[in-house]
């Protein structure tokens, strides 16, 4: 009786964990992302520097910075990351070969403040996320950021 309520509870306690969402391995298909591969749209950060990591996501919203000859102006679809704990409105993005650049420059973030190995999380996405990244993509899901900072493996729900 004892052994069937250890495996019963072993059981129950993986189906109530969250898991973050399935990375594809990369294989042969890695390469690097073109003008014609279409980033728009939401991406779950499965991972931070080969660490998985849960509810994190990067939405990256119409394609182009969102300043204006000095003037901010609101991008037709905005571009946005919720880190853990805050959201960060970004002011766009832009590729330039396999390079992305998110629109750091007058973006904003909410102020809520977490427990303490979140906010480092959190601090640690952003870092990367604030200088340019190489981009390599598995087609169609699974695209993956680079720099000197760190690396942040996301996928597309559902892709």
């Amino acid at each position: 009786m004892t052994r069937c309520f250890a495996l019963l509870s072993v059981l129950v306690l993986a189906a109530c964990t969250a898991t973050p969402p399935p990375l594809p391995p990369p294989d042969v298909q890695v390469r690097p992302v073109t003008a014609r591969d279409n980033l728009k749209g939401r991406w779950v950060i499965a991972q931070v520097d080969g660490r998985g990591v849960e509810g994190l996501w990067l939405e990256l919203g119409g394609e182009g910075l969102a300043t204006s000859g000095g003037q901010a102006r609101a991008p037709t679809a905005p571009s946005r990351a919720y880190l853990g704990c805050n959201t960060w409105y970004l002011q766009g993005w832009t590729r330039n070969g396999d390079k992305l650049m998110l629109g750091t420059q007058g973006s904003s973030m909410t102020e809520i403040g977490c427990e303490t190995a979140r906010m480092a999380t959190e601090t640690r996405v952003a870092a990367i996320l604030g200088e340019a990244a190489t981009m390599e993509l598995t087609p169609p899901s699974r695209l993956r950021l680079i720099n000197g900072l760190g690396t942040l493996d996301l996928v597309r729900p559902g892709g």
